[in-house]
């Protein structure tokens, strides 16, 4: 019982920091000092699956967004008073190699586990979108293999299933003309 209120306690104070804390976004290229904390976050949140397996992949595989004026290209989320790391987004080309037929993708959807349920994933979401908008970008694909209802939210649309990354997921689809 007195775990449970803990816990109650923590969702509605995140809830609550939410609506006072400013979030701001910024591509990872301008704040690449925050690089090493995402690594070691994501390598503890991701590290069954592949691409995910070890620190040095992370690194290597983040090196690739240092340049926001191509795609791919990637966002942090930090509290606009503190400076602390809330979490990142990337929008890349072709996700997934299977699927040459999809182009742009938003991918690495990450909010650290703090900061889950204040909406912070919503801002960078948001932010990813309005970016592929100004990029010209029509339709954005995404997978995820759990939180296909927190994306329907946002409009985007379930086109298939499929067995990737050791793992069922969602391929979602969400067309940028009809999103505002």
């Amino acid at each position: 019982m007195q775990q449970c209120c803990r816990l109650v306690f923590r969702q509605a104070f995140k809830k609550t920091m939410s609506i006072f804390m400013k979030i701001a976004i910024h591509p990872l290229n301008e704040f690449t000092h925050h690089i090493e904390e995402l690594v070691q976050a994501l390598f503890t949140q991701w590290h069954d699956f592949a691409p995910w397996s070890s620190p040095e992949k992370i690194r290597a595989y983040y090196r690739q967004y240092l340049n926001h004026e191509t795609l791919p290209c990637a966002f942090v989320a930090v509290d606009a008073d503190s400076g602390r790391l809330l979490g990142s987004a990337a929008l890349k080309r072709h996700d997934i190699a299977q699927l040459p037929q999809y182009e742009h993708w938003l991918g690495d959807v990450f909010v650290l586990p703090a900061w889950r349920g204040a909406g912070v994933g919503g801002v960078l979401v948001r932010h990813c979108l309005s970016e592929a908008k100004q990029l010209g970008i029509g339709e954005l694909y995404l997978y995820t293999p759990d939180v296909q209802a927190v994306y329907e939210h946002y409009g985007w649309r379930e086109i298939e299933t499929r067995w990737y990354n050791g793992e069922t997921v969602s391929v979602m689809k969400l067309d940028l003309g009809q999103y505002s």
